[in-house]
């Protein structure tokens, strides 16, 4: 080692694998792509090997950067613990979240109830999108958390836990005379509607798109007037829908795989607060106990 570890030089490191590449990291910290480069290759230097293989069209981690990249994370950890630690109680600092409506809608405010009781001088801002662009603001830099859904382009985020999906439709609704299945989805790239295409191609069942919509009250509009069938979280089904099964011709789905992503120049003491929040009121017993909140009841739901 040929100096000391930089703050800032860290976090270009961690930029760089956690955008998969070196403009995408320049975009998120706001600095040139040749300040990344130069940032990059002054760690290497001081650390004495190659941390990062460089391609024309990816970057991967050297046998040495991914066990310095598990370093680095927890020095600004320990770098963002410590400012919080000394902040005064009566300042006022904000963490940015994303999460898709319908989540919201499911648990965003026992959530926030539960959060703001640990942290009432953090305040939270929240938007609302699809996984996949929420995935995207974070890795610019402009959110600190997101809970969402893996879809198969986005980079992998950290297990939650599985998500049933279902068939759902109005109460009353009837299949008609033409077999193929009517679907209120939402557009390409959504994970629910992928694995429930795929369902109904391995059962051999037609299909078609009648409606597409980003927010979750479009889709629900759709599925209300009773023209068409959607799919969604067994836990999010509304009241006065019905579950369609495999006695009514609908094969079962694959889970969709939950998961939270955070950034890595985050509030790290509120991050952690909220995502344990989130664990308790989304999450499985067993992923609770491997973050040492064994204490915790699985599946309990926060209150509405």
């Amino acid at each position: 080692m040929s100096g000391e570890l930089d703050g800032t030089l860290l976090k270009v490191f961690v930029a760089i694998i956690e955008c998969h590449g070196f403009s995408a990291a320049a975009e998120r910290l706001h600095k040139t792509q040749s300040t990344i480069s130069q940032s990059l290759q002054r760690l290497e230097e001081i650390v004495g090997t190659p941390l990062v293989q460089r391609s024309s069209r990816s970057v991967s981690l050297t046998p040495g950067g991914e066990t310095f990249l598990i370093y680095a994370r927890q020095i600004l950890k320990l770098h963002a613990d410590a400012i919080n630690a000394v902040q005064l109680p009566d300042e006022q600092v904000c963490i940015h979240v994303g999460m898709p409506e319908d989540y919201a809608q499911f648990c965003l405010s026992g959530v926030l109830r539960d959060f703001q009781a640990q942290f009432p001088q953090v305040r939270p801002d929240i938007c609302c999108e699809m996984s996949t662009a929420l995935v995207s603001r974070l890795q610019r830099g402009e959110l600190d958390l997101v809970l969402g859904v893996q879809h198969a382009n986005l980079q992998p985020g950290e297990f939650l836990c599985d998500e049933p999906l279902v068939w759902v439709a109005a109460e009353g609704w009837r299949a008609d005379k033409d077999p193929s299945v009517p679907l209120a989805v939402y557009a390409e790239g959504c994970a629910f509607r992928a694995n429930a295409v795929r369902a109904l191609a391995e059962a051999g069942r037609p299909w078609h798109v009648v409606y597409t919509s980003q927010s979750p009250r479009g889709i629900g509009i759709a599925i209300e007037q009773g023209q068409s069938v959607g799919v969604t979280a067994r836990r999010l089904v509304p009241p006065g829908w019905q579950v369609l099964d495999e006695a009514q011709g609908f094969p079962p789905i694959d889970p969709a795989r939950l998961m939270v992503w955070r950034s890595a120049q985050s509030q790290a003491l509120a991050v952690e607060a909220l995502v344990e929040i989130l664990c308790r009121a989304l999450g499985r017993s067993e992923l609770l106990a491997q973050r040492g909140l064994a204490g915790l009841t699985a599946g309990h739901q926060p209150q509405q």
